[in-house]
């Protein structure tokens, strides 16, 4: 893994240079500096990363990758903003969310502007970006699909697990697929082959959003970067919510109702003792080795890059 890892580096680092030197205007500060400072922090970049491994094996211009990675990383930017908002999450990576650090205005104006310059970025690609470019925004609506999604379910009493996991496979799985199928668009493969891999970049973010559940309230914050427990508060219909609701609706809405963001022991606790943790992590497994025979299938084998680096983001702990 170490040569792999090395890798993951070096991209990691000319990824964070080529985001850090993109050219902004400085006129007007009311629009561009909240984009600068959203910009600024440093997430795991497992988007960018994968763009270019997936580019790698398609030998795809490493330019043109690069791009393509900036594409989806200020789209995900983008929706991290909007998402903050709607959440009311005050604090992302360690650092106060864009509207805690300006105000909600702001946050709104940077994320549109945010959203313009990917496209702008993918608009200036040599090869198939006309292709591109429409599957990008294809997948952009199929994230506000998956958002929309998200927020009538806070008002469901009943929600059913295949219907949280098909609202993940928009909202999170969307953007990972565009990630293993944008390279490939370019590279002129075809729309078979483009469809499959985009589906499997939304069972990869089924994994990655249950991964998130469970970090989000058994987690370390400090190690995470964000505040636990506001899925909780914001009611939000996790997998893990609705399985507790299945084994125990009424314990579980007594300690949701209780919860001020202090008591998250007495949750952690009442997960573990009912196996409701165990389940969900059981689940995320199923769909990581879904997402590896998939890959198989499309003649990634074991010893690729992508299949590596999907095992690496399967044994995260943020």
């Amino acid at each position: 893994m170490s040569d792999l890892s090395q890798l993951i580096d070096f991209i990691r680092k000319e990824f964070n240079h080529s985001l850090k030197s993109f050219p902004l205007p400085g006129s007007p500060k009311y629009l561009y500096n909240p984009i600068k400072y959203s910009l600024e922090s440093k997430g795991k970049r497992y988007r960018p990363i994968i763009v270019h491994l997936a580019g790698r094996s398609f030998k795809s211009d490493p330019d043109e990758l690069m791009k393509i990675s900036l594409g989806i990383e200020l789209l995900h930017n983008f929706t991290l903003i909007h998402d903050d908002i709607m959440d009311s999450d005050d604090i992302r990576r360690n650092v106060p969310t864009l509207h805690k650090k300006f105000d909600v205005p702001s946050a709104i104006l940077a994320g549109d502007g945010i959203f313009t310059i990917s496209q702008l970025i993918l608009i200036s690609l040599e090869h198939n970006s006309t292709k591109l470019l429409q599957k990008y925004n294809e997948v952009v609506l199929e994230i506000c699909e998956g958002q929309a999604l998200d927020k009538e379910f806070e008002d469901q009493a009943e929600i059913e697990l295949d219907a949280y996991i098909d609202m993940v496979k928009k909202k999170t799985g969307a953007l990972l697929g565009a990630c293993l199928c944008l390279p490939a668009i370019m590279y002129g493969e075809s729309s078979e082959k483009v469809e499959k891999l985009y589906n499997v970049g939304k069972c990869l973010g089924v994994a990655f959003q249950l991964q998130d559940d469970i970090l989000e309230i058994f987690g370390d914050e400090k190690v995470i970067g964000k505040s636990l427990g506001s899925d909780i508060i914001a009611n939000k219909k996790t997998a893990i919510a609705l399985i507790a609701n299945k084994i125990n609706s009424d314990e579980w809405n007594n300690l949701i109702s209780e919860f001020d963001g202090n008591n998250l022991e007495k949750i952690r606790n009442f997960l573990s003792d009912n196996g409701i943790n165990s389940e969900v992590k059981n689940l995320t497994n199923t769909y990581f080795q879904s997402s590896y025979e998939s890959l198989l299938k499309l003649g990634f084998n074991q010893d690729s890059e992508v299949y590596r680096f999907f095992k690496i983001i399967q044994g995260r702990h943020f």
